[in-house]
């Protein structure tokens, strides 16, 4: 079948100037030509289309949109990973930002899209391409695996952003000062897929996108220790990129992992994730605000904070902003050592205001871990806690006396079928 070209005055396109609206030219009406229809089946407690993705989705500078249902058939669609699907070209080396595909993937508020059970699937929109997933409060665009509930973990991959932006691993500017050029590649991806601007004078601060109440859950394939696909990954993202109200939810490997970059995001809920809710490296410079964490038995640090492995001094460092964070631990039995609220390693920086770390972690519990490459120690303002402050590490980044007049961040979660931690 031809692709389609759908004039852009009957379709509503938000915040896009790609030059049209394209399906991808498969056979199946019922799955809007955009993917293959698998028959229908049992999804999350109903009957939906199974609409299974190809692997490489590549449009020039058009728009691939995603619907919550056929056109044809008028069933709810859920949209599958048979495996790694990557949108566009720029996970190849040394792509170039003048030149790598830009297509956009736009999501419709309410489309669900899930990863096949136990598998390693996940959704790349690599450097140069764009995802508009603009859900609602009410109808928000949801990722999980393929099957009958949200309470699972580790049952697919997760969601993946990448863009040219910076990472001291292979910071831009690299190929004049004699390092190793368009090096960085992603974790948790069988094939080399690469991020970051080691090839480049400069890093681009191409926008990969906007992410706007957005659910992960389910999520978090983990190969070897270290080697991970996390909830939500992003890779040397640039601040024109637009995230908010993000609900990341049992995931098995990290919720969200910033590997440099400087990205934003605004109002984030991490709920019952295994490993560390947040995790930030490589030259880390974006912010998070709003930041609501819960960690259960089991699980990681709070927040694991590093700027680089193999050296602490790389630059750029990492020092990103935390501002209006309430975190707590909800599990049954005492956080271990390495279940703390921060840990923070590798030469990192950062700067933390208005945050309340809750009665789950009181003393004798460590509010914090450092280590001997930390750097700083004054960047914390009005923070209430009851853990003990006396640090675990070598450095002392102690923290300020406990401040009542913190708020955090209690907001509830705009995901009303979330599931309470197991």
């Amino acid at each position: 079948m031809k692709k389609t070209l759908l004039s852009l005055s009957l379709l509503a396109v938000t915040s896009v100037s790609n030059a049209a609206v394209v399906n991808l030219g498969l056979v199946d009406s019922s799955c809007n030509f955009n993917g293959t229809d698998k028959g229908l089946v049992s999804f999350n407690g109903g009957t939906y289309l199974n609409c299974e993705l190809p692997t490489s989705i590549i449009e020039g500078n058009n728009t691939v949109i995603l619907a919550k249902e056929s056109a044809d058939t008028l069933d709810p669609i859920v949209w599958t990973l048979p495996g790694i699907v990557v949108v566009g070209n720029g996970n190849t080396q040394n792509a170039d930002p003048s030149t790598v595909d830009k297509t956009v993937l736009q999501i419709e508020a309410g489309a669900q899209i899930a990863g096949a059970v136990d598998s390693a699937s996940a959704l790349i929109i690599s450097r140069g391409a764009q995802i508009n997933a603009q859900g609602t409060a009410n109808d928000p665009v949801v990722f999980s695996s393929l099957d009958n509930n949200m309470t699972g973990s580790g049952e697919w991959g997760g969601l993946i952003l990448a863009g040219f932006g910076e990472s001291n691993a292979c910071p831009s500017g690299a190929i004049a000062g004699g390092q190793m050029g368009d090096t960085c590649t992603m974790e948790g991806v069988a094939s080399a897929a690469y991020f970051g601007a080691g090839h480049l004078s400069a890093p681009n601060a191409m926008s990969s996108g906007t992410l706007n109440y957005v659910v992960v859950a389910e999520g978090g394939h983990v190969i070897s220790d270290g080697n991970e696909i996390n909830g939500l990954t992003l890779y040397a993202v640039s601040s024109s990129t637009t995230i908010n109200n993000i609900h990341v939810q049992g995931n098995a490997d990290d919720g969200v992992e910033f590997f440099g970059g400087n990205v934003g995001i605004s109002n984030m809920w991490m709920a019952c994730n295994e490993d560390d809710s947040v995790d930030w490296d490589l030259g880390f410079q974006g912010f998070l605000s709003n930041v609501n964490i819960k960690q259960n038995d089991g699980a990681g640090y709070g927040l694991e904070l590093a700027s680089n492995p193999d050296n602490a001094n790389a630059l750029p460092r990492s020092k990103g902003t935390v501002a209006n964070m309430s975190i707590d631990f909800v599990g049954s039995t005492a956080p271990a050592a390495s279940g703390i609220p921060f840990d923070l390693k590798q030469g990192t920086d950062g700067v933390f205001s208005n945050v309340v770390i809750g009665a789950g972690y009181n003393s004798p519990v460590k509010c914090m871990r450092t280590d001997s490459a930390v750097t700083g120690g004054s960047h914390w303002s009005v923070i209430e806690y009851g853990c003990d402050a006396t640090h675990s590490g070598p450095t002392a980044w102690n923290l300020p006396a406990s401040n009542s007049s913190a708020t955090g961040f209690t907001a509830s979660t705009f995901w009303a079928a979330a599931p309470s931690c197991q």
